[in-house]
């Protein structure tokens, strides 16, 4: 479940047996579940709130993905203008359309394989790993060429549907697929070589 209030994914701590909620950014990795089609399955890795720890755990493409900008939930505010108390879950359904239609993405990162930047959603994100405090490197599957790209972007681009960082950071060759991609993503990452384009999703 996402809590839209705080943009957050509700999980819950394996040792602890506590509920938490955590950002897309304390993901660490996102894998697809092989055979799992409708819905299709991630397997999670994800950074605890509670005891520090990795855990894993099983998310569906539409909790993922949809669940940022079409939240459930009973959750009531107060319309000001209507006097009626209407759920939040609708209000940000309508505003995640509103974007849309306006071709916003939720998310966009650069594709290194079509030098273009191109919209993203989370179940894309094979890695995850913090660079410092408040930048994150991400090894990133196009949505439109499945072609895999290095970024860094910030967390609030990562855990706030709809914002983008002005200029995003990437390393322009395509991450290859193998038992080495991950290596190399460190590499990579710590390297220091971005280029920078500007984002043209950015207010």
């Amino acid at each position: 479940m996402f809590d839209p209030l705080r943009n957050r994914y509700r999980l819950t701590c394996p040792e602890a047996g506590t509920e938490q909620d955590r950002p897309l950014s304390a993901f660490r990795s996102v894998e697809r579940v092989a055979g799992t089609t409708h819905p299709a399955v991630y397997h999670v890795a994800y950074v605890c709130a509670i005891c520090g720890d990795q855990h894993p755990t099983l998310m569906s493409e539409h909790d993922l993905d949809c669940g940022p900008v079409t939240p459930h939930g009973d959750i009531t505010f107060v319309n000001v203008l209507t006097g009626r108390s209407e759920r939040v879950a609708d209000e940000f359904t309508d505003v995640a359309e509103s974007h849309l239609r306006r071709g916003n993405w939720p998310w966009t990162f650069y594709c290194a394989c079509e030098h273009e930047i191109r919209p993203g959603y989370p179940s894309h994100l094979a890695r995850l790993e913090p660079a410092d405090e408040r930048l994150v490197g991400v090894a990133v599957r196009c949505a439109c060429c499945s072609g895999m790209s290095i970024n860094l972007v910030s967390q609030r681009h990562l855990d706030e549907p709809f914002y983008h960082d002005r200029t995003l950071r990437y390393v322009d060759r395509p991450l290859a697929s193998g038992a080495t991609s991950l290596e190399r993503f460190t590499h990579e990452l710590w390297s220091g070589a971005f280029d920078e384009e500007r984002n043209r999703y950015a207010l």
